[in-house]
C-alpha cells in the first residue's frame, strides 16, 4: 500500500492525509500514520514542514508524529489541518472553507498558513496544535449528536403514534431557535468512528464523553430496531412469505451529496439485520452510483433498475436520501409488487397520505410506524 517516497530536494511539503480507522474494540489505529511518517522521515530534510490533515486523538501531532520526525535530527515544521470538507463536495468546498490550522510553533503556523491561502480565501489559527486536532473531532462528533436527537424523535413518536416529520417539521416553521434533522441512517466514514476517537482522547484525564457517547449509540442501534420492528409487523399480515424477496435501495451511506463510498454504511448493518431475520430469503441491490462490484461484494443480487428494484419483491427498504428516490414514480413501482408487499423508507420521500398505493402495498416511514393501513392483518 505505501509507495517509498523519492529523495527530491524540490520537495519540502508534506501532506498527509491517510486513514485512522478503529479496530473491534473501536480504538484508534495509527498504523497508517506511523507507517507513512516513518517514510517521511527518510527523506526529510531541514525546513520541510509536514501538515497532518487525518482525524486523529488529540496529542497524536506531538506525541506520533513529531516524535517519528524528531528521531531525523533534522529541523522540521509541524501543523495539523483538519480536512472538513463535506464527500460528494470534497473539491469545491476546500476553496470555500477556513482552514483551522494549529502547529508546534508559530513558525510552523505561519508555513502551513501560506500553503493554505494559495487554496482558499479564509485561515483560521489556533494556539496550539492540539486545538486544531479537537475542532476536528467536535465538528463530527456534534453533527453525530444533532442527527441522533432527530432519531431520538423518530423513536418516540413512533412508540406513541405521533408523525415525527410533523412533529419536527411544524415546530421549526418560522421558529428560528429550534432546528432539528430530519431522522434517518446515519453513519460514513467519519461520523462511525470520529465520536470513539473524540471520547477516547479524554479517557486517560478520567473523563467520559458521555453525551457523543449515546448519541452514537442511538445511531448504532437503530438498523437492528427497524428491522425487528419490520419482523414483527409482517409476522401479523395474512400471506406475506415466511422467506420474502428483499430489495435494499440505497446502499451508500448517503444519498446526498451524491457519494458510493460504503465505508460505515448503515446499510450494511440493516441487511446484518435482516439477514438474521430472514434467513433463506433472497436478497437484492440497487443504488445509482455504486458501482456492480461493490454491490455484489456487499453481498447483493445486483438489479439493473429502480424498477427491477420492485418488480416482483415483498420488502423494499429505502436506505439513503439520494434525489432519485423521491422523484421516483412510487405509486407505478408499487403495482409490481408482489402480493402483499412493505416498502420502509428511512427517509420519509414520500407523504403516506398523498400517495395512492394498491391495497397490497403498505408503505410505512422512518417515524411514523402508526401510519398503516392495517391490510392483509390477521
Amino acid at each position: 500500500f505505501f509507495r517509498k517516497i523519492p529523495k527530491n530536494k524540490n520537495i519540502d511539503t508534506y501532506i498527509v492525509t491517510v486513514g485512522t480507522p478503529l479496530n473491534k474494540r473501536k480504538k484508534t489505529i495509527n498504523n497508517y500514520i506511523i507507517k507513512t511518517c516513518s517514510e517521511i522521515s527518510k527523506v526529510l530534510k531541514n525546513d520541510d514542514i509536514v501538515i497532518l490533515r487525518s482525524t486523529v486523538k488529540v496529542g497524536t501531532s506531538r506525541n506520533v508524529v513529531s516524535r517519528i520526525l524528531k528521531k531525523t535530527k533534522k529541523k522540521f515544521y509541524l501543523a495539523y489541518c483538519p480536512e472538513r470538507a463535506v464527500e460528494g463536495s470534497a473539491l469545491k468546498e476546500l476553496y470555500i472553507l477556513p482552514q483551522i490550522i494549529g502547529g508546534m510553533d508559530k513558525d510552523s503556523i505561519n508555513i502551513a498558513a501560506k500553503i493554505f491561502k494559495k487554496i482558499t480565501k479564509k485561515i483560521v489559527t489556533t494556539s496550539n496544535i492540539e486545538t486544531a486536532e479537537i475542532i476536528k473531532l467536535i465538528d463530527n462528533s456534534s453533527r453525530d449528536v444533532f442527527f441522533a436527537y432527530a432519531n431520538e424523535i423518530a423513536r418516540t413518536c413512533d412508540a406513541v403514534g405521533l408523525d415525527a416529520s410533523e412533529v419536527i417539521n411544524s415546530g421549526k416553521s418560522g421558529y428560528h431557535r429550534t432546528d432539528i434533522a430530519k431522522p434517518g441512517l446515519v453513519g460514513g466514514p467519519c461520523l462511525y468512528k470520529d465520536p470513539y476517537i473524540f471520547s477516547e482522547s479524554f479517557k486517560k484525564y478520567g473523563v467520559s464523553a458521555e453525551i457523543t457517547l449515546t448519541a452514537r449509540k442511538i445511531n448504532e442501534r437503530q438498523p437492528k430496531e427497524i428491522v425487528n420492528f419490520i419482523y414483527k409487523y409482517q409476522k401479523k399480515v395474512n400471506f406475506f412469505p415466511k422467506n420474502p424477496n428483499i430489495s435494499l435501495i440505497g446502499l451508500a451511506f448517503k444519498g446526498n451529496p451524491v457519494t458510493d463510498d460504503l465505508r460505515g454504511s448503515m446499510a450494511v448493518e440493516v441487511f446484518k439485520a435482516l439477514k438474521t431475520k430472514f434467513k433463506l430469503s433472497k436478497f437484492f441491490g440497487y443504488d445509482p452510483v455504486v458501482s456492480d462490484s461493490k454491490i455484489k461484494k456487499f453481498g447483493l443480487r445486483k438489479t439493473n433498475s429502480i424498477s427491477d428494484s420492485f418488480k416482483n419483491k415483498n420488502l423494499v427498504i429505502i436506505l439513503n436520501n439520494h434525489y432519485v428516490f423521491s422523484k421516483m414514480p412510487i405509486e407505478k413501482l408499487a403495482k409490481k409488487l408482489k402480493k402483499p408487499a412493505i416498502i420502509y423508507d428511512f427517509w420519509n420521500h414520500f407523504d403516506a397520505n398523498k400517495i395512492k398505493l394498491p391495497n397490497h402495498v403498505e408503505y410505512i416511514c422512518l417515524g411514523s410506524h402508526y401510519k398503516k393501513k392495517n391490510f392483509y392483518k390477521k
